[in-house]
């Protein structure tokens, strides 16, 4: 159960809840830039089944998703989530084998996410440290989309029909999603050394020694 409780909120966290989004994005864009289309499509809508709804939904979802992943591919292939090495300092008394520094090769610990949480077991992440940090970081990438979705749209519904009496909105829009945007990206090179942190002690810690 307590398995499942974690992809479940691995799932919420990394699909569920940037899809929603990407919805709400696109909706506003289409709200700011051009509400016809709303009121075109309402007698459409008006019959559709729950379902359809529920299917547009989780395709919104997925897509968000599977660009969060293109993405993510990117952001580490260009290492653009901050310095190839860091140097970490730590506090005297908070390292148990006594380190106050070590060197931090984020894109190096990322390589190994997958292979080291496959092999991880249950009693070395009791409290799900690893797989929050990781979570919180996904959630964060993929929300990255989410703004560049809104702000694709109003753009390009703008530039398919030009409309002078919305362009202040439509820039204001833009430019509220775009300072989110640089937000969000900041707090994904943030979560990003945080997750590879919690890789590098999680390695560690696996360790028969205890050292690196």
């Amino acid at each position: 159960m307590g398995a499942f409780l974690g992809i479940s909120l691995w799932i919420a966290l990394a699909t569920v809840v940037p899809g929603l989004m990407t919805i709400a994005a696109i909706y506003a864009a289409i709200v700011v830039v051009n509400p016809d289309i709303i009121l075109s499509y309402q007698a459409l809508t008006n019959g559709l089944n729950e379902w359809v709804v529920t299917g547009f939904a989780v395709t919104m979802m997925v897509l968000t998703q599977a660009l969060g992943i293109l993405l993510e591919k990117v952001l580490i292939d260009k290492q653009w989530l901050g310095p190839e090495i860091r140097e970490v300092n730590i506090e005297k008394g908070i390292d148990p084998h006594g380190k106050t520094q070590f060197t931090l090769t984020p894109y190096f610990e990322y390589k190994g996410l997958y292979i080291l949480l496959a092999e991880l077991r249950e009693n070395e992440d009791t409290q799900g440290h690893l797989k929050r940090v990781l979570a919180q970081y996904f959630l964060t990438n993929n929300s990255l989309i989410s703004f560049l979705s809104g702000m694709l749209m109003a753009i390009i519904l703008f530039l398919g029909n030009p409309n002078m009496d919305t362009f202040i909105d439509t820039l204001v829009f833009v430019a509220v999603l775009g300072v989110l945007f640089a937000v969000s990206f900041k707090v994904a090179v943030i979560r990003f050394e945080v997750m590879t942190k919690a890789l590098w002690a999680a390695r560690r810690k696996r360790l028969a020694n205890g050292r690196l």
